[in-house]
């Protein structure tokens, strides 16, 4: 597990030969809708990388006392304080030098659903929220009952903190969902269309979350667009009026023009996503040089409604009823991972790694 700061922490029993010691241990979880909160943990992993522990917990104090202001300058500032050159700090910051220990603390995350932020686990015992400080007590004070036995029955100090954990649960498997025969083999796609896994997404045009993602599909087509088929499947939603208009505009830009022409619809449509109207969509057919009468046909007649249906029923076989939604196959395999919301970079990439294992 890695350790991205830690200190002592005080540890109340009784004096004695062997005395239980305690340690606070810190992960970074920058929820995506705290724009600040990556930065600020690039900068205090660089101070770290720096200037050790000591310095670590210097600027996460400082950090959250300058909560209201995390710009690049004011993190620069205040790593400078805490001994860190304001040069390699700036760049960490702007260059995200220290990705790969988010990305791991962001498995942690998935591996024991520590959603939401604070999240605690005492001697794996968890706890969430800004509990009372007596809450905290009551679990720490039992756990420090529950060493010292262990020491005076001749454990290791070492090996306290295993046996102490030992009878809890380890991560669990991604939830994976049976592939149904209805999953429409045609439907728009790109990367790899030959790639030996294939990732489908379950999505609506006027849902803000199937919007949200895009910046996440799009870093994950670069990293791995050459060895994975990425596939297209709608799923309006009721509550979204303009949702089943806009899925028939981007399936006959399909007819149309190809994946090409339904991709670059795709991308108005997620990039105009309050201008859905009919005359907004006639204007965004015109702008892609579409053909007018089987246009204004498929818009006015719901020609595409039989290939949106079929989208829809595949859903409904495996109980997929929000957007966005995915479904990672590798292989031929009749299963596949499946991955609910707008989900972070590091989860889709952790799921597409396990399934390029198992397809080769």
């Amino acid at each position: 597990m890695p350790v991205h700061g830690s200190r002592p922490a005080d540890a109340r029993c009784d004096p004695g030969e062997v005395r239980v010691e305690g340690r606070f241990v810190w992960k970074n979880e920058p929820l995506p809708f705290h724009p600040r909160a990556e930065p600020a943990a690039q900068a205090a992993l660089e101070v770290r990388a720096e200037r050790g522990d000591a310095a670590f917990w210097t600027m996460h104090d400082a950090i959250f006392a300058a909560q209201k202001d995390l710009s690049d300058d004011a993190l620069v500032a205040l790593a400078t304080q805490s001994g860190a050159s304001g040069a390699r700090v700036r760049a960490a910051v702007t260059g995200h030098t220290h990705a790969r220990e988010l990305a791991a603390d962001a498995e942690l995350v998935e591996d024991f659903k520590a959603s939401g932020t604070p999240h605690f686990f005492i001697d794996g015992r968890r706890l969430v929220g800004a509990q009372p400080e007596e809450k905290f007590d009551a679990i720490i004070d039992e756990e420090l009952t529950k060493a010292q036995a262990l020491l005076d029955r001749g454990a290791t100090p070492a090996g306290v903190y295993a046996a102490l954990v030992s009878d809890g649960k380890g991560p669990t498997a991604p939830e994976t969902k049976d592939v149904p025969a209805s999953l429409p083999g045609g439907d728009p796609s790109r990367g790899n269309l030959a790639g030996r896994v294939t990732l489908h997404e379950f999505a609506d045009f006027q849902c803000p979350f199937s919007a949200r993602v895009e910046t996440t599909l799009a870093e994950i087509m670069k990293a791995y667009g050459g060895r994975v088929r990425f596939v297209w499947h709608d799923l309006p939603l009721p509550m979204h009026p303009d949702a089943a208009l806009a899925a028939q505009a981007a399936r006959e830009a399909f007819k149309q023009k190809g994946a090409a022409g339904f991709w670059a619809m795709h991308d108005l449509l997620f990039a105009s996503q309050q201008n859905l109207k009919r005359a907004d969509l006639d204007g965004y057919a015109s702008a892609l040089g579409l053909a007018p009468a089987p246009w204004n046909d498929a818009l006015d007649n719901t020609t595409h409604g039989g290939e949106i249906t079929a989208d829809q029923d595949a859903a409904t076989a495996m109980s997929i009823s929000g957007t966005p939604a995915f479904l990672v196959v590798p292989g031929s395999s009749r299963h596949g991972y499946f991955v609910s919301g707008a989900q972070p970079v590091a989860r889709f990439k952790r799921i597409l790694d396990r399934a390029l294992a198992e397809a080769k």
